[in-house]
């Protein structure tokens, strides 16, 4: 059976697997339509092929194209002993044996690397804990260049495949989506991400290259285009974080330096939440032996753990079937969106008021968020994590490891489920959004904090909103006062409404913060603006010579007719 034969069994049986899928199919495709492969390479460096041409003293010269012409052998004094064997009427002292000056192609060295690094063909005990292994990752472009090759080489020489898995990641691009070139002036080093440059510094090390006058000069005005003002410090973190971010199972990934800068603000905003809750923790809090929930936790208590819930569930999967994207996003948005922008503004009435039992409660929750939070975005930000993780007081009758690298990752727990809370804070969160979004259409300033009201037509609805969200919704929608409205009670006048949804309506009183008149000119300006827009697309769909263009049924063309 061939290499190629024994490799298309093996995939057929899904012993190797491939992710994304959709390779299996170019892998397929390749290994059915394969063709001799020249191993012989014309290069300064490489290994050098270990075949001996043998010349014998007093016959013609030997035809290197003809095969019996040569011996392979692992060493001069081996190749000898294969001529002797070969030619066994000739004395030993008329051979020379002439080892050939190529050297094996890249990909054919490249090809054994997964057991020639543990001393292979020796049976070493390296070989034997570490062959297969377990997962490859590299570049989709190079499936059948390397990947093929050490497939071929562990089935044929081992016996084995050389791993189960193969993951294959995208490619890095320019943001329009071009291949990073040094002509277009468009490649991106990686240390000039995480460490800054200007543009002269950018321009500079074009100059020190090898590219002819006019590539220098068209490379030149391409990065005047992209990076007027050079590139910002990121950091290392950011720069991670956004490449596990758009690494989602495709063929190409468009960086924009303009995606890292927003994760390197997205460290500083880590580095602040983590400051503000160790404020808020105080420098005697001590937290519980054990990671898990004391019992008088607050609805946004429970809706947090339960976000943190998802969020380690949602990650751990996303790591099992290789969707960095995906686990990257989720972390960060649990960070950016629940834990900062919801609950960390949740807390501050609670440790602002005077139960303490309700602080004691929500410290801890604080806590438990944070760390686990920390360790859940440690592999895509290990120094920021390791850092803010060093800072954090340590739960008491645990073995504190030295560094959050130690740590275990954090596991779901069944007790921080809870989909009913999760339903009712997106209720919440939909009234905070439109009282949020009516407050910009109106230009109410932050530090105004106008009285609110919610009508809402389902009983159970109104009930369990008053018992647990007022609070959070008026923290959260900078609101002064918040009412919860029946279906049968109308709002005060000078109120602004917005529609959520069939049964929910949200008013922000405005009474004496607006001008009524200006802002009624606003809507009529904004009425005529759309009659004119309208105005314009019936003349435009009804022109008789577009509707005979576009062949509509006679139906059709009635319908629009009445709806204009």
């Amino acid at each position: 059976m061939t290499s190629q034969q024994q490799q298309l069994r093996k995939l057929r049986k899904d012993v190797l697997e491939f992710y994304p899928a959709s390779h299996k199919e170019t892998w397929y495709r390749w290994l059915e339509n394969i063709h001799d492969w020249c191993i012989s390479r014309q290069l300064w460096w490489g290994h050098r092929i270990p075949a001996y041409v043998v010349h014998i003293d007093g016959r013609p010269a030997p035809d290197p194209a003809d095969r019996n012409s040569w011996v392979v052998a692992r060493s001069y004094a081996e190749a000898l002993e294969k001529a002797k064997a070969k030619y066994p009427d000739v004395p030993e002292t008329a051979f020379k044996l002439e080892q050939d000056p190529d050297v094996l192609d890249t990909w054919f060295s490249s090809g054994l690397f997964p057991f020639s690094v543990f001393s292979w063909p020796d049976q070493t005990k390296d070989l034997d804990a570490f062959y297969p292994t377990t997962l490859l990752e590299t570049g989709h472009d190079i499936l059948f260049f390397w990947v093929a090759r050490m497939v071929m080489m562990g089935l044929k020489l081992t016996g084995k495949l050389p791993f189960n898995q193969v993951l294959l990641h995208a490619m890095v691009r320019d943001a329009h989506g071009r291949k990073m070139s040094k002509t277009l002036g468009n490649v991106i080093d990686p240390i000039d991400v995480i460490e800054g440059i200007t543009l002269e510094g950018l321009i500079a090390k074009l100059k020190d290259g090898n590219l002819p006058e006019n590539e220098v000069e068209m490379a030149t005005k391409g990065l005047q285009k992209d990076f007027p003002n050079g590139i910002g410090e990121c950091g290392t973190d950011a720069l991670r974080l956004a490449l596990c971010a758009y690494t989602s199972q495709g063929r190409d990934i468009n960086l924009d330096v303009n995606r890292v800068i927003v994760f390197r603000n997205f460290c500083n905003k880590l580095w602040n939440a983590t400051k503000f809750a160790l404020m808020n923790l105080g420098e005697k809090f001590v937290p519980r032996a054990q990671e898990g929930v004391g019992g008088n936790e607050s609805a946004v208590e429970k809706w947090i753990l339960a976000r943190l819930n998802y969020s380690i569930e949602t990650v751990n999967n996303a790591f099992k079937g290789y969707e960095l994207s995906i686990a990257a996003t989720r972390a960060y948005d649990f960070w950016l969106y629940e834990f900062c922008d919801v609950f960390l503004e949740a807390t501050k009435p609670v440790m602002q008021g005077t139960d303490e039992e309700a602080k004691a409660c929500m410290r801890n929750t604080l806590y438990t968020c944070l760390e686990a939070g920390l360790r859940l975005l440690h592999p895509f930000m290990p120094f920021v994590t390791e850092e803010l993780w060093q800072r954090l007081p340590k739960r008491p009758e645990t073995e504190i490891p030295p560094s959050i690298y130690l740590t275990n990752y954090p596991q779901k727990k069944a007790e921080w489920s809870n989909e009913t809370i999760q339903q009712e804070m997106e209720v919440a969160q939909q009234i905070v959004h439109a009282l949020r979004g009516l407050r910009a259409s109106y230009g109410v300033v932050p530090k105004q904090r106008p009285n609110c009201f919610v009508k809402l037509r389902k009983a159970d609805t109104r009930e369990n909103l008053q018992k647990y969200w007022v609070e959070v919704v008026k923290t959260l929608s900078y609101s002064g006062q918040i009412t919860l409205l029946n279906q049968d009670e109308a709002p005060p006048k000078g109120c602004a409404v917005q529609i959520i949804n069939t049964d929910i309506e949200a008013f922000l009183h405005l009474d004496g913060m607006v001008d009524a008149e200006q802002e009624i000119k606003k809507l009529q300006g904004n009425i005529t603006k759309l009659e004119n827009e309208l105005a314009s697309l019936n003349k435009k769909m009804f022109n008789p010579q577009y509707l005979s263009l576009i062949h509509i049924s006679e139906p059709t063309r009635l319908r629009r007719i009445s709806y204009a």
